[in-house]
């Protein structure tokens, strides 16, 4: 038997031992810790950020994270929130949050009845499958650290995330990794993004291993016409070779693969009753070539149909049939493609139901790489002579306008058995065309009154026939809002939607503005770019990190005739500017033509991805395009 105090001495050093272990395991994230050269532009610091994905057969993942941040500035508090989709395919538990000071001391840990689960259903879906739990730390003393543990079981590998270093402007990381077991046999798809280092690959008898990690990743502002940042910076890809759901097989190791499972997914999905087959060789019969009968079928669609999201299924991703959509008249993107392409079919029209990532800034999909990078349906029709594109979701696109949500990038072509990747059209400077016709009389009290007529064509069409959609206070307000002219009064105007497959939108105006010259004694300073000027001219870059990114040809080109006042002649005009650069052309000039100067301006910004080392030099084309655009005309009194 042990002397008494042997036994206390070794209580006491378990003690010791396991609160040694302990304080070990406990993370410090005091601020002091954090590296002087990651807190420069940051708000926010990402402390720690462990990714663990464990594939465990074809069918069945799991994803462990730990994530840490510490956040300095209200304007960051966002970072600190925590919000995680699931639905049945994915499975969220073991959720944790732990809130620290400045100092690293705990200061809250975040109780289950502070997790909020929501429906995740939007105002423009009927109905979805699809949950998110959110966290909102409402913790305001800066800076503090909230740190965020849990897991998700997926169902799927349809389903497996992508790791994305990248946290976002003014945001430093100083530690984050990316782990993925797999069994030995199973064939990881996965692209190296911007990525130093390959992964650590380590193998065993039944599983192998990659890792990744960056660490003092510091925080960079953002930088004005970079390219997607999820692009430029570090990032793996990661898509299933292999994976199951639902009972259907798939493999996303090619594109052709990838198309594969679609076919799958769409197959026998385009019955149509016998009515509506009836109803639309009706509707097409006496139509003079295919272009026409695709045009009285799409408008068929859009009358009948109206654009509701429905989540639900295998993951938002197979069609409901197009009799269902027939029958109920709405559906989400695929459905009313897949209707569409129904219709077509009766008409004895082939089409393609195609995927894309669709929206104004373009997401670069790779050839080389094949995965779930999509976000929209829309459809295909390729005829003996031409190709059709048709955005099914809208209820009043053009027949065979491609606006800038889908214009210009990769898009995965579903065909008969297979998938192929192919490019949407891309806009030249001539198609994505403003252009401006200006008449002004100009009073001797220094008003004026505006006649104007503004065409837009291409990508700009698509952005301004948003406003024939506006309740009249809305569109109103939305055209006032985009006259940069002093003292102005909007008297009227008219909206023409030349809707065709090239389709103009016209916009005619008519304003008032008073006191609009500067008065110097007996001269007067009028500047001529009444409705256009260019003053959106980004800062001097000392030490830019991203290429120049300009994602499309644009091109304006005004006229503007100015009356002048029978007691008024020029005593100067503008000089001629000419610029040619490979960024852009500017052109303006102004004459003299009885008792009106008539003002003529041609701008053209050229597609282009720029080496970083030239953005000043494309600032200074920008700089000088304001200046041009600002330049005055002198008038004084005849005598």
């Amino acid at each position: 038997m042990q002397p008494a105090y042997k036994t206390i001495i070794a209580v006491i050093m378990i003690c010791l031992s396991s609160f040694s272990l302990r304080a070990k395991d406990t993370p410090d994230y005091s601020v002091d810790k954090i590296p002087a050269e990651l807190k420069k532009n940051a708000n926010a610091v990402v402390r720690t950020n462990e990714v663990i994905l464990e594939i465990v057969s074809e069918s069945k993942a799991n994803h462990r994270v730990k994530y840490a941040i510490t956040i300095f500035k209200e304007n960051a508090l966002s970072e600190a929130l925590f919000t995680q989709m699931y639905d049945k395919f994915i499975k969220l538990n073991n959720i944790e949050g732990t809130i620290y000071d400045g100092n690293g001391k705990r200061v809250k840990r975040i109780k289950n009845e502070d997790i909020k689960d929501y429906s995740a259903i939007q105002g423009f879906s009927l109905y979805e499958d699809n949950r998110i739990k959110a966290i909102d730390p409402e913790y305001r003393t800066f800076p503090f650290t909230i740190e965020y543990t849990y897991s998700i079981d997926y169902k799927s590998l349809f389903f497996i995330p992508s790791w994305y270093a990248f946290p976002g402007y003014n945001v430093s990381v100083e530690q984050s990794s990316f782990t993925v077991i797999s069994p030995i046999n199973y064939k990881l798809h996965f692209n190296e993004l911007n990525i130093k280092h390959e992964a650590e690959v380590t193998k065993g008898t039944e599983q192998k291993t990659h890792k990744w990690q960056i660490e003092n990743f510091a925080a960079i502002d953002y930088e004005p016409f970079s390219p997607n940042p999820y692009f430029s910076h570090p990032c793996i890809q990661l898509e299933p070779s292999k994976f199951n759901i639902n009972n259907y097989q798939g493999d996303f190791s090619t594109w052709e693969d990838m198309g594969k499972f679609m076919c799958k997914l769409n197959k026998d999905m385009d019955v149509l009753s016998d009515e509506t087959k009836n109803e639309i060789l009706e509707l097409v019969k006496d139509a003079k070539n295919e272009q026409e009968k695709v045009a009285l079928i799409y408008q068929y669609s859009q009358k009948k149909n109206r654009y509701i999201s429905v989540q639900v299924g295998i993951g938002g991703w197979q069609p409901f049939p197009a009799d269902k959509v027939d029958r109920l008249s709405y559906g989400d993107c695929k459905a009313l493609t897949n209707y569409t392409k129904a219709l077509l079919k009766v008409a004895g029209i082939k089409s393609n139901y195609t995927l894309v990532n669709a929206g104004s800034s373009i997401r670069p999909i790779s050839p080389a790489f094949s995965g779930n990078n999509f976000n929209h349906a829309f459809l295909c029709v390729p005829l003996d002579n031409d190709t059709i594109w048709l955005e099914c979701t809208s209820s009043s696109s053009p027949c065979g306008y491609i606006s800038n949500f889908t214009d210009d990038r990769n898009v995965l072509l579903i065909t008969e058995d297979s998938g192929k990747l192919v490019k949407t059209p891309a806009y030249t400077a001539e198609q994505n065309r403003q252009s401006t016709n200006c008449q002004v009389q100009f009073s001797e009290d220094n008003n004026l009154m505006v006649n104007a007529t503004i065409n837009y064509g291409g990508a700009r069409y698509g952005k301004e026939y948003r406003l024939l959609h506006k309740d009249e206070k809305d569109r109103r307000k939305a055209i006032i809002n985009r006259i940069d002219i002093p003292n102005f009064k909007l008297i009227d105007y008219k909206l023409t939607d030349n809707s065709c497959r090239k389709p103009v939108l016209t916009k005619s105006i008519q304003l008032e503005a008073t006191n609009y010259c500067t008065t110097l004694g007996e001269r007067k300073i009028l500047k001529l770019n009444l409705l256009n000027a260019f003053n959106g001219v980004p800062n001097y870059a000392r030490k830019r990190r991203n290429p120049v990114n300009i994602q499309r040809y644009y091109s304006e080109c005004d006229t503007i005739t100015y009356e002048l006042p029978s007691n008024l002649k020029v005593e100067a005009l503008p000089k001629e500017k000419v610029l040619e650069t490979k960024y852009g052309t500017y052109k303006s000039h102004a004459k003299v033509v009885d008792d009106s100067i008539i003002y003529y301006r041609y701008l053209q910004i050229n597609k282009g991805l720029y080496p970083k080392e030239e953005f000043n030099d494309f600032r200074d084309f920008l700089e000088s395009v304001s200046t041009a655009d600002n330049a005055k005309t002198v008038l004084i009194p005849k005598t």
